[in-house]
């Protein structure tokens, strides 16, 4: 464990490597390469002091460092931790990088200083900014001169296979964005994750793994084709060609839609149409429909149009197709006008918002809740289904709901589990302590759907004297099923009034219109009979 504010316990960076490189061997020795599992094998038989420094190295920004800059207590031997690494093929001494990544990792006095050595000092440089004396450098020397020139400063270190460390992260954590900092804060208790009582792999087979690295790498690779237009030429073949399970389609498409929305943006009509009626999913029609209606080819989106109505992706895809072309059609929300007398710029439109209800319309609280109260209250009503041990949900322990949460299949595939929580809840009663019991046993542990910080500021005693425990009910319900389409879109404010009721309300400004989703949360709203509106601010 860690104390805040206290140094790390010595060997802390150490076994959290240790941990993490021994459990992929382990559950996945069998996919990797022989290089890949000899890195790892290659760390675990290291030295005390050689762990220490490449588990300091692996949670720095990489994979090339000043060894003059590398300072830390906890080893014994710098060079004799640098030289065991060396030998065991994990660092590689003055590694042979282009000239800029030696370049960048001096001060820019410290080029002054090179600088002056090599020209004489003939020129002022103090008002050169560093790119340009990096510039100078690079187009004088060649990369060699300029890795012997950087090593005059400092000796220069790289991590010999920094793949290897990435792809062992991914293993371990089943995703990118997670990251050596979530071993800290869970040491810290800032953060506590539920218990599952297994782990799936993430991966069945190589092919399976290289088949995600390849898609991860092209995704990469699609925001850059602004830069790098010439990329969509061999990214999207690829693309079209993948196939994989419902986690993996679900990555490949939002991709595709990024190379769609490039090629729309350059007016490439006809690809970009055609890329967007590959994916198979809400809101990839509808951008092809309104590209195609905006550039003039009305019988292709008309024709795109009615097949998306006779059989629509979801919900919302409906709406729009309900709606467009045609102003003021499907349902409309109640609409608060306020005329506020001096809109500040200084203060939130959310806040004056506020301000205004409490002096003209009796409320008594009020909090900015957008998308984390209805979503709090249904993370902690279907707690046990959310953590529901079913194939696949879960492929490790630090992971804050399950793997499908905002699938489209989500309640499906929980559909049993779910019905059987709703029946022993059916009590008002048993919902408020089942809420109740949850938030203190659970608190601060980590939940996609839970926002704790909310009941700093709402306790559940204000929150059950306002707001019926059947209307908790409803929209718990409606969102445990619709999770991947009504994630967002949820009003701004959560008001309280002197009366003893509630109300949500959605904020515009003059010039803010809804969003579709919004539209739809009002809709269902309404035939929830969940007190909603939405105000509209403008001057007065």
């Amino acid at each position: 464990m860690l104390t805040p504010s206290a140094p790390a316990p010595e060997d802390y960076y150490q076994n959290n490597c240790c941990r993490l490189f021994g459990y992929v061997l382990s559950r996945y020795g069998h996919l990797l390469s022989a290089v890949e599992a000899g890195q790892l094998q290659g760390y675990l038989a290291s030295g005390n002091d050689a762990q220490r420094l490449l588990a300091r190295l692996l949670t720095r920004k990489g994979p090339v460092f000043r060894v003059d800059k590398l300072a830390y207590r906890e080893i014994d031997s710098l060079q004799a931790a640098i030289l065991v690494l060396s030998e065991a093929n994990l660092l590689e001494l003055g590694p042979c990088l282009p000239g800029d990544q030696y370049l960048a990792l001096l001060r820019k006095d410290e080029l002054i200083g090179l600088f002056n050595e090599r020209s004489g000092g003939i020129r002022s440089t103090r008002r050169w900014k560093k790119n340009e004396l990096t510039d100078w450098f690079l187009g004088r020397y060649p990369d060699e001169r300029i890795r012997e020139l950087t090593s005059s400063v400092s000796q220069v270190i790289a991590l010999k296979t920094p793949a290897v460390w990435e792809l062992a992260k991914l293993l371990f954590f089943g995703e990118t964005l997670r990251d050596w900092s979530t071993f800290v804060l869970n040491d810290l208790r800032r953060v506590r994750y539920e218990r599952v009582s297994s782990l799936a792999n993430q991966y069945a087979d190589r092919a399976m793994l290289e088949q995600d690295l390849a898609l991860r790498n092209l995704s990469r690779l699609s925001h850059l084709l602004i830069e790098y237009p010439m990329l969509e030429g061999s990214l999207t073949p690829k693309l079209i060609s993948a196939t994989g399970d419902r986690f993996f389609m679900r990555r490949r498409d939002r991709t595709l839609m990024r190379i769609a929305a490039h090629l729309a943006s350059n007016d490439a009509v006809s690809s970009a149409s055609d890329l967007y009626q590959r994916v198979k999913r809400h809101p990839a029609r509808e951008k092809a429909i309104r590209l195609l209606a905006r550039h003039g080819e009305a019988s292709a989106a008309s024709q795109l149009l009615e097949a998306a109505r006779a059989c629509p992706y979801s919900e919302e895809e409906a709406q729009f197709c309900e709606r467009f072309g045609q102003r003021n059609k499907g349902f409309q929300p109640e609409i608060l006008d306020v005329a506020i007398a001096a809109i500040r710029p200084d203060v939130s439109i959310e806040q004056q918002a506020l301000l205004y209800l409490q002096a003209e319309q009796g409320a008594t609280f009020g909090i900015h809740a957008e998308n984390t109260f209805i979503r709090s209250l249904t993370g902690i009503v279907y707690w046990s289904a959310l953590f529901a041990d079913l194939p696949g949900a879960f492929t490790n322990q630090y992971q804050a709901g399950p793997n499908d949460l905002y699938l489209e299949d989500f309640f499906t595939v929980r559909e049993a589990i779910i019905l059987d929580l709703e029946s022993r809840l059916t009590d008002d009663k048993a919902i408020r302590v089942h809420i109740e019991r949850v938030v203190k046993e659970k608190h601060l542990t980590a939940n996609s759907l839970v926002s704790w910080s909310l009941f700093d500021h709402l306790s559940l005693e204000n929150l059950f004297a306002h707001i019926p425990i059947d209307h908790i009910r409803r929209l718990t319900a409606f969102l445990i099923r619709r999770l991947a389409q009504f994630r967002t879109g949820q009003p701004d404010l959560l008001v309280f009034y002197q009366t003893g009721g509630y109300e949500f309300i959605e904020v515009k400004g003059p010039n803010d219109q809804l969003q579709p989703v919004q539209r739809l949360w009002f809709k269902h709203f309404s035939e929830m009979a969940i007190p909603a509106r939405i105000m509209k601010i403008k001057s007065a």
